[in-house]
This record gives C-alpha cells, sequence and structure tokens, in this order.
C-alpha cells in the first residue's frame, strides 16, 4: 500500500488509524542517507553529536506523525485540525495539526526551511531568529524568542534550536529538537525546551499540499493550569496555519509575478 495515500486518507483521523503503526520506521532516510552520512563523516566530534541527535528526532517525529492512538481533538475549523495527547516520557502535552497549502512542495520547503530567517515578518508568534551555526546542507543550530500567552501568564521564552531536514520519495521532513550548547548561553528571557518536533508535508490526494505540524513544547510553568497552555498553544497553531497560507499565496503570487515579468523582458 502506499504510504503516500495511507497517511492523506488516515492521518486526519488518528483515533481510527491502528494500522499505521507498522508503517513506523528507526532507520534514516533511504535515498538520501548516503549523503546525509558523507557530510555527518566530514564533522568535529560536537557536530556528529548533534547529528545523532537529529536523527533520533527524526524518527521520534514520524513515530508522532504515525502513531494513531490517544489523540483527543482540541480544535476543527478553517480547514484546520489540531490533536493533543499526553506523552509517556514528558510532562507536557503534545500537538498535531493538519491543514492543506495550494502551492508545490517545493516552495513550502523554501519558505519553512530556507527562509526561516525571515519568519518573524509572518509568524506572530517568533519575535526574534538567528542562524548560529551551519553544520551541513542538512543541519543547523537556531536560536529563536517566542512570544508570550495566556493572558499574560506565559511569558515570552527563548530556544536554542537544532534543526535538520531529510525528502523521503515525495515527503519532506524538517525536525526540531532544542539542545544544551555553549555557543547560546540563557538570556534574560526563560529557556523553554522543545522535544521532538517539526513539520511532515507531502502530496495530498486532492492535488494540494498536505502539511502536518507537531509541536512538542514543554514551557516548564508548573504553576500554570494544563488548560490555560492547552487553550494559548492551540490559539498559536490555528494563527501559524491562517498566516503561512496568507505567507504562501503571496509567495507563489509573487514567482508567478516575476515569471510573467521575466517572460516579457
Amino acid at each position: 500500500t502506499n504510504l503516500l495515500h495511507l497517511l492523506s486518507e488516515y492521518v486526519d483521523v488518528p483515533l481510527k488509524c491502528v494500522m499505521l503503526k507498522k508503517l513506523i520506521s528507526k532507520k534514516r532516510p533511504g535515498k538520501t542517507g548516503d549523503l546525509h552520512q558523507i557530510e555527518a563523516n566530514n564533522l568535529d566530534p560536537r557536530g556528529q553529536m548533534m547529528y545523532n541527535v537529529a536523527l533520533e528526532a527524526h524518527s521520534e517525529l514520524k513515530e508522532t506523525v504515525l502513531w494513531p492512538d490517544g489523540w483527543t481533538t482540541e480544535l476543527d475549523k478553517d480547514g484546520i485540525k489540531v490533536f493533543s495527547r499526553a506523552q509517556r516520557r514528558a510532562p507536557n502535552r503534545l500537538f498535531l495539526s493538519e491543514s492543506h497549502f495550494l502551492c508545490s512542495l517545493e516552495d513550502l520547503f523554501e519558505v519553512l526551511y530556507h527562509q526561516m530567517d525571515s519568519v518573524s515578518e509572518w509568524n506572530s508568534s517568533i519575535l526574534e531568529v538567528q542562524m548560529l551555526e551551519r553544520f551541513t546542507q542538512h543541519l543547523d543550530l537556531l536560536y529563536t524568542v517566542g512570544v508570550g500567552g495566556g493572558a499574560g501568564l506565559i511569558k515570552s521564552r527563548d530556544f536554542l534550536t537544532l534543526r535538520y531536514w531529510s525528502k523521503e520519495r515525495d515527503m519532506y521532513f524538517i525536525v526540531s529538537r532544542d539542545v544544551n550548547d555553549p555557543i547560546k548561553p540563557p538570556s534574560k528571557f526563560p529557556r523553554g525546551f522543545n522535544g521532538p518536533c517539526g513539520y511532515v508535508f507531502f502530496p495530498a490526494l486532492d492535488g494540494s499540499v498536505k502539511l502536518t505540524y507537531v509541536i512538542n513544547c514543554d514551557l516548564k510553568l508548573p504553576l500554570v493550569p494544563q488548560k490555560v497552555i492547552t487553550s494559548s498553544l492551540v490559539e498559536v497553531v490555528h494563527e501559524f496555519h491562517m498566516t503561512l497560507r496568507n505567507k504562501m499565496d503571496d509567495y507563489v503570487d509573487s514567482k508567478r509575478r516575476q515569471s510573467m515579468y521575466s517572460g516579457n523582458t
């Protein structure tokens, strides 16, 4: 059975998708794996450690996307679905969201990965982004600052985030996980923590691109009720999908106009 068709048909209803458990794989991407390993072999010990952390995060993100059990629907509107569930090995709830985009896989990858330094221009939940280090063409280290929420109960947090991307057949993975590293010590902001999370996107059966966005954020707020944190994160996720739609519409339209202009000169 085609994996992409299974995901397109069934990830929308994770509580019913029991058979997807059998598709979970702990292996690295097949077609790009050799290239990634060659890159990793040229890294120093610190870089190789980061690479191994990224591979483990990739496996955990894949497992999250394909695992059907225990999800609770938090929101279903504007073509955006948000689910959450408790985690066995972490105190924070895990959030999974889905929506569709009328663009190419490559355009969505360009905006979500290569244009990360300008994400605060359209994503209102991000205050600041700094590219700290590029280990390989598939692996880098970012510093980000997020806005607060929860009617003032949730203050701004900063994050030191390792990013890794891969492509498996027609499916893109952009994987993130926070790390501890002296390159960016804690600052005036409390430091949050992101477990394995990120984006998975692929062609849907209707011709659109389906994006699954996983948030695995521990804000370290033991005194703030979970319902306040959940409500705030659901609002952030919904706003993210809405503003990303607008961004992609503008990006695709800008490319179209540039192509028309180039064709007329």
